[in-house]
């Protein structure tokens, strides 16, 4: 699997997925004109990377499970291209990116890349990348759980009646967009964190890194928050439901950062 065309594909998923990030945090709403045509692009550029293995007898065999993979991870970002010239799902579009670049440098690796200077030099940029943006996500994601409690709080005040309380509390629409402004903000990060910790556990470990419990939970951390996101960005949804999660959300990432801590002390 490793080939330019390959290369040249993981680069356009990879930045066909920030673009996308960018679009729907909202920091550069026309990310997505760029984010759209660089998908296709990663696309076109991953066949020419399926075509090369195979036709040059290059490994893994055609019968290989991560052939099979490669070839899946393949197809569905080709029809769900084809799919968004009609439907215009172009939310999707940010999962669809980066999950199939976190598959894609997974098999990569496991194809063997050997030892050298210069993917050291690469590791040493990686990791305090991924611990910055993975902090980051995680200080935004904190707003976005005080946020979300405060919102609890105060909806639960109103249901009971009981006005403003004590201590006296924001608007629960204000503490709403508090909320889900940080989880947009903190979303891409916590994403790039993920992708590069993927790259280091693959390129940087042994290669069963992320099947450690704090890895695995971080995954699956990302899918929750992305449900939350898909939902806030399609559907605006908020209210006391959407605090909850945000809420469960963020405790979700404690025992991951308490496993991950204790690991690296240990």
């Amino acid at each position: 699997m490793h080939s330019i065309p390959m290369l040249l594909a993981l680069v356009l998923y990879g930045s066909s997925s920030v673009f996308h990030m960018l679009a729907l945090s909202r920091v550069w709403p026309g990310a997505m004109r760029v984010a759209k045509p660089l998908l296709a692009a990663a696309a076109l550029a991953h066949l020419l990377a399926i075509g090369h293995q195979h036709l040059g007898g290059f490994p893994p065999p055609v019968d290989a499970p991560p052939s099979w993979m490669n070839l899946g991870v393949f197809i569905a970002v080709t029809v769900f291209v084809v799919a968004d010239l009609f439907a215009r799902t172009r939310i999707l579009g940010a999962f669809v990116a980066t999950v199939a670049l976190m598959v894609l440098v997974t098999l990569f690796n496991q194809a063997g890349v050997e030892h050298t200077a210069g993917r050291l030099t690469f590791m040493r940029f990686v990791t305090p990348v991924h611990i910055a943006t993975s902090a980051i996500g995680f200080l935004c994601f904190l707003v976005s759980f005080v946020s979300s409690t405060l919102t609890i709080i105060a909806d639960q005040r109103l249901r009971e009646r009981r006005g403003q309380g004590w201590p006296p509390l924001p608007p629960v629409s204000r503490l709403e967009e508090w909320s889900a402004g940080a989880v947009r903000i903190g979303f891409p990060f916590y994403t790039l964190g993920i992708i590069l910790g993927t790259v280091w556990s693959y390129w940087g470990g042994d290669g069963g890194a992320m099947l450690l419990p704090e890895y695995l939970l971080g995954v699956g951390v990302w899918v929750l928050y992305a449900v939350i996101v898909l939902l806030s960005a399609t559907t605006g949804w908020r209210g006391r439901r959407s605090a909850v999660l945000t809420v469960v959300g963020f405790l979700s990432t404690l025992p991951m950062m308490v496993m991950y801590v204790l690991r690296r002390l240990g």
